[in-house]
């Protein structure tokens, strides 16, 4: 007869535990659907004007602060080697020129004459110049 009870006790226990169950489960579901909704829009929101929906951790932070410094003091020594350098008014032997000057091959002193001749440029700028040529006579044929 125990064990009757028992049963008995087990089934409504069932019956009322069991509609209670499946609500709480679907409020959780309802629940967890407004969430992911609700943060689909705020993630598109946040994205768009540029920032993120987490903050940054401390350590996050002192990467900043250390990238900062090491910006800042790069930017010092750039600064520094301008005013020990500042530019020169020749270009560096390393540069190449063009046909015939680059600097290993090529001697200051033979680039001065080159460019101390003038007459040689208009005799080439002469020659790179189209010859007109005369209109055709009445009957002559090209």
């Amino acid at each position: 007869m125990s064990s009757l009870f028992k049963n008995i006790g087990k089934g409504i226990g069932y019956f009322f535990a069991f509609p209670g169950l499946i609500i709480a489960i679907a409020l959780y579901a309802v629940f967890g659907l407004v969430v992911f909704i609700f943060q689909f829009f705020k993630l598109i929101f946040l994205f768009f004007t540029g920032r993120t929906l987490f903050s940054d951790l401390p350590e996050d932070i002192e990467l900043k602060a250390l990238k900062a410094q090491a910006n800042e003091s790069a930017e010092e020594e750039k600064e520094e080697k301008k005013e020990e350098n500042p530019l020169s008014l020749y270009p560096s032997d390393s540069v190449v020129y063009g046909a015939g000057y680059s600097s290993p091959l090529f001697n200051k002193e033979e680039k001065k004459e080159v460019e101390a001749e003038p007459e040689v440029e208009k005799e080439i700028e002469e020659d790179a110049k189209p010859a007109v040529e005369p209109e055709p006579e009445e009957g002559e044929e090209y």
